[in-house]
């Protein structure tokens, strides 16, 4: 929800609305002027913001998205939001999360940013979130009153093939050391995935089984129990979210991937982007503490075979230790993770990373960008 077009505060306030399909025109030219470096046509944006504000599974008319008008009746600003189900310590609640924020940078209607965020935190929602803000998201939301959700902004990547790693990584910076390093980081690459004892000497794991989102629904609360925050599935959701996923190829190709040991028990799963030759991103990690090393072995050895370079996900705090034991360092993320609940509890349940959050449980899948 990294905001684009806001400008400083210094004239008129806006009127907010609902969001309506006769909005989505101007909605999408305005998201085409702020991202200009989007390869999509208008008329593709369009159709994409209906089917995401109008047709996914949880579309609530009483909890719609928002669009900011100026005193001659323009939209200079939108809030697009979906409502998502969870469940805390047992019960259901509502979650809404915030998935584009755009206010058009030449309006004199600056505070329409902030309107629209304060018009939602008031809202009948036990959770609202958003986890693709930029720092400008960051500082206004605070501001108004929300939280930054440190672990859940955090990443862990493992470098598989670390010496094209690191060229990968000097690429956009020093473009002609990253040209010259190449032949002898490719070298490195030989003798560390090969030499007996090395971390990066990889074993073969069993076959990839396809996951399919009835054995996600029917084992999810298995592998989270003592959770207090966890997402609330069903078979038309689950399977609408995992559809959406799978369309956005900016990343690679998208992988469900199920582990099961011997006897044929299910250890656990992942849900992932593969990018042969750069970095392979995962959605979804879900195993439990006895189960997690295998299932992280089998991850780090499908995307090497696919010639992976590193795979990156989300932080997950329950498994802090077994990702550092992997060799998985861990940094801030690209885009912040922020929340806001009138719920104390809740807010120190995620604190502390009691909560199961991953990329699949916000905005970070849509990628309105890049596809």
């Amino acid at each position: 929800m990294g905001i684009r077009g806001l400008a400083p505060v210094h004239s008129l306030m806006s009127t907010i609305r609902p969001f309506a399909e006769s909005d989505l025109s101007v909605v999408a030219g305005l998201h085409r002027r702020l991202y200009p470096g989007n390869p999509f046509p208008e008329e593709e944006l369009q159709s994409y913001f209906g089917h995401i504000f109008f047709e996914n599974p949880w579309y609530d008319p009483d909890s719609p998205s928002l669009v900011s008008e100026d005193s001659a009746g323009r939209v200079v600003g939108f809030l697009g939001v979906m409502q998502r189900r969870m469940v805390f310590q047992g019960r259901p609640i509502r979650v809404t999360v915030s998935a584009q924020l755009l206010v058009d940078p030449a309006s004199r209607s600056s505070l329409a940013g902030v309107q629209l965020l304060q018009k939602y935190f008031q809202g009948p929602q036990d959770l609202f979130i958003t986890d693709g803000a930029n720092d400008t998201s960051r500082s206004l939301w605070e501001g108004l009153g929300g939280k930054t959700a440190l672990l859940y902004s955090m990443d862990w990547t493992r470098p598989l093939r670390p010496g094209r790693y690191v060229t990968f990584l000097l690429r956009k910076r020093l473009p002609l050391g990253a040209q010259a390093a190449a032949p002898a980081m490719a070298l490195l690459d030989i003798f560390a995935t090969r030499i007996s004892g090395s971390h990066f000497r990889l074993k073969p794991q069993g076959p990839a089984e396809e996951l399919t989102t009835a054995i996600m629904l029917e084992n999810l609360s298995a592998f989270t129990p003592r959770l207090s925050l966890r997402p609330d599935y069903d078979c038309r959701s689950l399977d609408w979210l995992v559809e959406e996923a799978a369309r956005k190829k900016s990343h690679g190709d998208f992988r469900k991937v199920l582990v099961r040991n011997e006897k044929g028990e299910i250890l656990g799963w992942y849900l992932y982007y593969v990018c042969p030759g750069g970095i392979s991103q995962v959605l979804q990690l879900n195993a439990n503490k006895h189960t997690v090393e295998v299932v992280l072995k089998h991850l780090f050895y499908h995307a090497w075979k696919e010639g992976s370079l590193a795979v990156r996900g989300r932080l997950v705090p329950r498994f802090l230790d077994e990702l550092s034991a992997h060799q998985c360092t861990i940094q801030r993320g690209s885009s912040w993770t922020l929340v806001h609940s009138r719920n104390a509890e809740l807010l120190q349940a995620i604190d502390r990373g009691d909560a199961f959050l991953s990329r699949l449980e916000a905005e970070w899948w849509m990628r309105f960008l890049g596809g």
